[in-house]
């Protein structure tokens, strides 16, 4: 389990690791056992907690259905009081979030291995939460970058120069979701009398994609029919660097992923312990 890999790394932020689903104490004791897992799995089998964080998923799964009860997926970090910090969810249940991925987005350096890029304004390293990924598994493309001493990249929303853009280009195997930029800071060019919002120092960028869903394929085509072991993504960074006395011609620079592809694991419970449908 992908979840349980991270488990030190959730560890060293102060943070514990719970998993909470509809499942039967046996069907979760099973997992446990033929998974190796360490963390809690908490049973929720009517799905009272579910509902009463707002959780239960009626509209997909009506009562009657076999999966009622389900939760939307998704993932709460709180903090020591119970307040939630970050709140991640996926429309569908067959999509997750990896672990890896939400740890980049709370700072934490990718698993998998980084590309290095150095010009003289700046060192970008890309990497990703993941390097494997499997369909519906949602990973994250980092842009690790470190601006030269008095460099600074324009940000979005800067009028008169380019701003920092990144743009991943459209693949069928992958739905791509909005750019994250960091917080820029203020830059005011004494001698104009301007001031701009820009990037500098260390900063990265975030894009997260999600891979081809276990029933979708491109032009419609059911997963299981795609023979594939690679998927490539590429993608531009458009930019604009000046520095306290020079500013730089606008330039792009092409930047590159390739995630391996891996099976879902469709291993279930014993029979006697699936869950059946409701009458």
């Amino acid at each position: 389990m992908e979840l349980e890999s991270q488990i030190e790394k959730f560890k060293k932020r102060g943070l514990g690791v719970a998993a909470l689903s509809y499942d039967s104490v046996e069907v979760l004791k099973d997992f446990s056992a033929r998974r190796g897992i360490t963390y809690p799995l908490l049973s929720d089998p009517d799905s009272k907690i579910i509902t009463a964080f707002g959780l239960l998923n009626e509209g997909d799964y009506p009562k009657g259905h076999m999966a009622h009860g389900v939760p939307f997926p998704g993932t709460f970090v709180t903090d020591e009081a119970g307040v939630i910090r970050i709140r991640q969810f996926e429309k569908e249940y067959q999509e997750r979030r990896t672990a890896a991925s939400l740890l980049v987005s709370m700072g934490e350096d990718s698993a998998g291995p980084a590309k290095e890029i150095v010009n003289d304004q700046f060192v970008l390293k890309t990497s990703v939460s993941n390097p494997e990924v499997a369909p519906g598994r949602r990973v994250t493309l980092v842009l690790d970058f470190l601006m030269a001493p008095k460099m600074h990249a324009y940000a979005p929303g800067v009028k008169g120069y380019r701003p920092l853009n990144f743009r991943l280009a459209a693949n069928p195997f992958v739905t791509a979701h909005e750019v994250r930029y960091p917080e820029s800071r203020p830059y005011t060019f004494v001698p104009l009398n301007e001031t701009v919002p820009v990037f500098a120092g260390h900063f990265r960028i975030l894009q997260d994609v999600t891979a081809l869903g276990p029933n979708r394929g491109p032009g419609g085509t059911p997963a299981p029919a795609i023979q594939m072991t690679e998927i490539d993504l590429n993608g531009t960074l458009d930019y604009q660097v000046c520095s306290d006395t020079v500013c730089y011609a606008p330039a792009s620079m092409p930047v590159q992923w390739t995630l391996t592809v891996v099976p879902l694991d469709r291993d279930r419970a014993p029979e006697p312990l699936r869950r059946k449908p409701q009458p």
